[in-house]
């Protein structure tokens, strides 16, 4: 009897483990990018937070099966995350920051925009503007009621369209990556 105990808990050990790197490879890399565009390009600070995040939800992988719940889930968590997180000793430049973006197809006028954005209101562009997250999920994320969140990210599309439309006469290159476009798209229905 204790051996058929033993090979069973044996299986459920196996079995937790490779959900928890099934989920591990289904969320990764998306969630460090979600966390490096909250972070605004801190990448010790994003891989940091991305990374413990994705822990917790590799060991909650049996209850979070379903892909959009979960995504959203491991999200809310990089924003509480980044909220009370603020970065430790000398932050990194500027410079810096944008190559880290720069590698998620940011150029400087869309880096530009999402610098004049708190952690929420980036939050708020990327889940609802890049990711296309549905309302449901986005007020997970961030944490808000549906007015709210509304709210949120009129706010959010306006400052980045400010911004980004600022930094026009500092950029003459118009580099547009997916990111740059969407977040652009976004900011100029707001303002339509």
């Amino acid at each position: 009897m204790g051996q058929v105990a033993s090979n069973a808990s044996s299986n459920a050990t196996r079995q937790a483990s490779l959900l928890g790197a099934a989920f591990r490879d289904l969320h990764g890399a998306r969630l460090h990018g979600f966390a490096l565009l909250v972070t605004l390009g801190d990448a010790a600070r994003a891989a940091s937070i991305a990374s413990e995040v994705l822990a917790a939800g590799a060991d909650s992988a049996a209850s979070l099966r379903h892909p959009e719940r979960a995504a959203a889930w491991l999200r809310a968590r990089v924003v509480l995350a980044a909220r009370r997180r603020a970065p430790r000793g000398r932050q990194q430049r500027w410079a810096a920051r944008r190559d880290a973006l720069a590698d998620l197809g940011t150029d400087r006028r869309t880096f530009a925009g999402l610098a004049a954005l708190n952690v929420v209101e980036r939050a708020a562009i990327v889940t609802l503007d890049v990711e296309h997250l549905d309302a449901r999920d986005a007020e997970t994320v961030l944490g808000l009621s549906t007015g709210a969140l509304e709210r949120v990210a009129a706010r959010a599309r306006r400052r980045y369209a400010t911004a980004w439309i600022s930094a026009r006469g500092q950029d003459s290159t118009t580099d547009d990556g997916d990111l740059a476009r969407h977040v652009r798209d976004a900011a100029h229905r707001a303002l339509s």
